[in-house]
């Protein structure tokens, strides 16, 4: 989502720092048939893997996320709308494009968040003041399809799914985690960057990543992850003789050669 940064995506980042760089490619307002057409280029910017070429994937995990934009009522959001049929169509096609374009194996579907109304019905009013047409262009019901259709398709392509239609609401007072009903807020962004990591943990445990134990720092030497070890291309201060800096590299890098 391109609103991610302000919160869920830098979480991720926060996380990862210095195992894996969090590529960010949502377009704000899209929807599924927008998305399909975007060139590899943009989607996979340096993951892109040729046909013949060894399929040691740079991407060791993607993230699907769409509904949102699609579950848009017809006639009332028609720009934004995607049949039902159609979004699963495009998701499994999505699926399909990720695994051969980039090689990577490992993918989580995100469901669509719940619509809150009365929030959705204010923010038209505060927008539009007296051309609010008063009717909601989505509703919690249609999104509802939407978030079990992205659910079943994960289930049938056998990839990982984190249902944040049915988490958030039973949160309580997950109307604060919207500020337009549709939107993240702040609190939003927190609770959503807990709960896609702890979506990561739970389906790739060799992607969970532990802070340290004494400082629960993210990113220094002291965390862990089974498939990214950290400070693999530097040594941490600690190793580093201020005395004689360009040696404590050599030796750091003869011994990871090693």
């Amino acid at each position: 989502t391109q609103l991610g940064w302000e919160g869920w995506a830098s979480h991720l980042a926060n996380i990862y720092q210095r195992r894996a760089d969090v590529i960010n490619r949502g377009f704000s307002g899209y929807n599924t048939s927008f998305y399909m057409q975007l060139p590899d280029e943009t989607i996979f910017p340096g993951l892109t893997v040729s046909a013949g070429e060894s399929k040691d994937p740079k991407c060791c995990l993607a993230i699907l996320w769409f509904g949102a934009n699609d579950a848009g009522l017809p006639g009332l959001a028609d720009h934004h709308y995607v049949s039902l049929a159609e979004y699963r169509r495009h998701l499994s096609a999505l699926i399909d494009r990720v695994q051969q374009t980039t090689g990577c194996t490992r993918i989580l579907l995100l469901t669509a968040p719940p619509v809150h109304h009365e929030q959705r019905l204010a923010f038209q009013r505060k927008r539009y003041g007296d051309k609010a047409t008063g009717k909601l262009e989505r509703t919690l019901e249609n999104t509802r399809l939407y978030a079990a259709a992205c659910a079943q398709v994960a289930q049938e392509r056998k990839v990982a799914c984190c249902d944040l239609y049915t988490l958030m609401q039973k949160e309580k007072s997950w109307d604060t985690f919207l500020y337009d009903g549709l939107h993240f807020s702040s609190a939003g962004h927190s609770w959503l960057g807990t709960t896609v990591v702890d979506a990561i943990q739970t389906s790739f445990h060799e992607l969970a990543v532990t802070a340290d134990a004494r400082t629960g720092q993210w990113g220094n030497s002291a965390t862990i992850c089974p498939l990214i070890p950290g400070n693999t291309e530097a040594p941490h201060h600690d190793e580093v003789d201020h005395r004689k800096i360009p040696e404590a590299f050599q030796l750091y890098k003869r011994a990871g050669a090693t």
